[in-house]
C-alpha cells in the first residue's frame, strides 16, 4: 500500500511543477513586450541551442498589431487571464490532493 502512495504523491508533485511551468509561461504573456523580449534572450543565452524559426519577428509583429489595435490587446488579456485561471484553479486542486495523500500517509504510518 505504501508503494501505490508514494505513486500517487510522485505523479502529483510532477503535475503540480508541470502546472506552475505552464502558469509561468501564461503569467509571462501579461509582461510588456521589452521585458518579454529580454527575458526570451537571456534564456537563449544561458541555455543556447539552435532553433529553427519560420518568422523570426512574429512577437514584434504581435506588438505592433496590439498598438495599433488595443482591442485585440483586451481580448490577448482575456484569453490569458481564463487560462491562467484555470490553471491556477488546476495547481489548486492538485495542491490539495497531494497535502490530502500526505495527510492519509501520515496518519497510516
Amino acid at each position: 500500500m505504501p508503494l501505490k502512495t508514494n505513486l500517487k504523491k510522485g505523479m502529483l508533485l510532477i503535475m503540480l511543477i508541470g502546472l506552475l511551468y505552464i502558469g509561468a509561461g501564461l503569467l509571462e504573456g501579461f509582461l510588456p513586450y521589452e521585458w518579454r523580449h529580454t527575458i526570451d534572450q537571456r534564456v537563449d543565452h544561458i541555455f543556447h541551442s539552435p532553433t529553427y524559426e519560420p518568422h523570426p519577428n512574429i512577437d514584434w509583429e504581435f506588438e505592433l498589431d496590439f498598438r495599433e489595435h488595443p482591442r485585440h490587446r483586451l481580448i490577448q488579456y482575456a484569453v490569458l487571464g481564463a487560462l491562467t485561471l484555470g490553471d491556477a484553479y488546476l495547481i489548486s486542486r492538485v495542491w490539495r490532493a497531494l497535502r490530502k495523500a500526505s495527510l492519509t500517509n501520515g496518519l497510516r504510518a
